[in-house]
């Protein structure tokens, strides 16, 4: 009686999508975004990277799908929607720079790509519609959008800085007071907590938005 075949070899089993994005975001917390590769992330899931690719096809898909569940982890389905149109423009926001200064290092995955998934596309069509509904012409609801994700994006970086990295504003205290008065006056106020620049930034670009929409709202005049 002949010897029976082996019995085929099973692949390594599937991995679940959001053990995949935490050990992405893990390897960004402790490394840095530009750590972040299959080859690495397939190690430190004990897998391989065949066994990811059944998910994502390369890096920038993985950025991808990182950064909706970020959007995801940010704005979940059930927030409140009625709000004023200028303080949901606030809290999306808000809620943004709150979850990427949450997980350290992840602002940077965003600077690398420009999301397109589907939490990226409807938080986009979203504050679209809020601000076009307000009677933001459609072209400036654009760059509004983008602005607002510009100053998000830039804000929560910088707080990722280590503090040891931070610059020093103390040095300002020994600039000429003769020459420069103003600058040695208010070095004793700094460094500005990270988190009230960005609150104070937020106010300017919500103000400008506000004397547009009522510029295009208000009646003319006789």
């Amino acid at each position: 009686m002949g010897e029976s075949a082996p019995a085929p070899r099973r692949g390594r089993p599937p991995i679940p999508l959001e053990r995949i994005v935490e050990a992405a975001l893990e390897i960004v917390a402790e490394e840095g975004a530009g750590a972040l590769s299959l080859r690495h992330l397939a190690r430190r899931l004990s897998s391989s990277t065949s066994t990811l690719y059944r998910h994502v096809e390369n890096r920038s898909a993985l950025l991808g799908l990182v950064v909706d569940a970020l959007l995801a982890e940010a704005l979940p389905a059930d927030r409140r929607t009625d709000l004023p149109w200028d303080e949901e423009c606030r809290d999306i926001a808000e809620r943004l720079f709150a979850t990427l200064v949450g997980h350290r290092g992840a602002a940077a995955l965003l600077a690398e790509t420009v999301p397109t998934g589907p939490h990226a596309l409807a938080i986009r069509e979203h504050q679209l519609a809020v601000l076009t509904g307000a009677g933001v012409p459609l072209p400036d609801a654009a760059r509004a959008v983008a602005t607002l994700a510009h100053t998000v994006l830039g804000f929560a970086m910088q707080a990722a800085v280590p503090a040891d990295q931070q610059p020093a504003p103390a040095a300002l205290a020994g600039v000429d007071a003769g020459r420069f008065p103003l600058t040695r006056e208010i070095a004793a106020e700094l460094p500005i907590p990270i988190e009230e620049e960005f609150a104070f930034g937020l106010d300017l670009i919500l103000e400008g938005l506000r004397r547009q929409v009522e510029g295009v709202t208000s009646p003319s005049a006789p």
